[in-house]
């Protein structure tokens, strides 16, 4: 989301338009009316002309090969005038909060699928694995892969969100301050996946109240492959979600000198 701009400036008997242009920047397409937008910061009963909740009305593409870019959609609030002014100007700090399903793909190309760890050719099972993930605030860090017994393997997968917004993992939760929950499923059989003891939601913990550094690891283990197993194979996984972010504007609204 793009705000529109810097500091605007309007007299008091001026209505002005509060419009905002959205830019999908991931890879995952949103759908008419996904987008749940909400001013914030200023008081419903000082403006008139304005809508205080709107949603997309339009389908806004992800980035693909043939828009780089990504989809742009452009939602109006109406045209806004302040009818509360005292003193010769107060400054309006409009937040613009909006949320909106997502989901995050990630791919690990070359999982080592070894039943004998005493065999040294195909692959190394106890390495780390570079791995991908689609555009999107949750992001994959580097895999590690580890043999944990005859037949059994496992994934450690690292997730952090590398926004300042706030993820829960299905519509019906509340977002919270000091942590985001991801819902996650592998869509390889024969992998049985947790994250601290949760077989389809990982929480990243933010113990300041804003997102960091943190991740989590999501812990994937398969522990029957077939006799003789020595290959490498593609694994993908993924991340369903609910994100909420804003973007602020501030607007100077000044006495008429007349």
């Amino acid at each position: 989301v793009s705000d529109t701009g810097a500091k605007n400036e309007v007299w008091e008997d001026e209505a002005f338009p509060v419009d905002l242009r959205v830019m999908n920047k991931g890879e995952h397409n949103i759908l008419a009316h996904e987008v749940e937008f909400e001013i914030k910061g200023i008081s419903p009963h000082d403006f008139t002309g304005l809508s205080f909740n709107e949603n997309n009305a339009n389908k806004i593409e992800g980035v693909s090969e043939f828009l780089p870019e990504g989809g742009i959609d452009y939602i109006s609030f109406g045209d806004a005038q302040y009818v509360a002014l005292t003193g010769t100007h107060y400054d309006a700090n409009f937040f613009v909060y909006y949320s909106y399903p997502y989901k995050t793909h990630i791919n690990i190309p070359k999982v080592c699928y070894k039943e004998n760890i005493r065999d040294s050719t195909v692959c190394d099972v106890d390495s780390t694995k570079q791995a991908f993930s689609s555009g999107g605030p949750i992001q994959v860090g580097t895999v590690k892969e580890k043999y944990i017994g005859k037949g059994k393997i496992l994934l450690e997968i690292p997730i952090k969100n590398v926004a300042q917004g706030r993820i829960k993992a299905f519509n019906n939760d509340e977002f919270q301050p000091n942590f985001d929950e991801i819902s996650f499923q592998i869509n390889q059989p024969g992998w049985d996946c947790t994250s601290r003891g949760n077989n389809n939601v990982a929480r990243i913990s933010h113990p300041t109240g804003q997102p960091g550094n943190e991740e989590v690891i999501i812990r994937c283990i398969n522990d029957n492959l077939e006799e003789g197993a020595l290959y490498q194979k593609s694994i993908t996984m993924e991340l369903s979600y609910y994100y909420k972010d804003w973007v602020e504007q501030v607007v100077r609204i000044r006495e008429n000198p007349e």
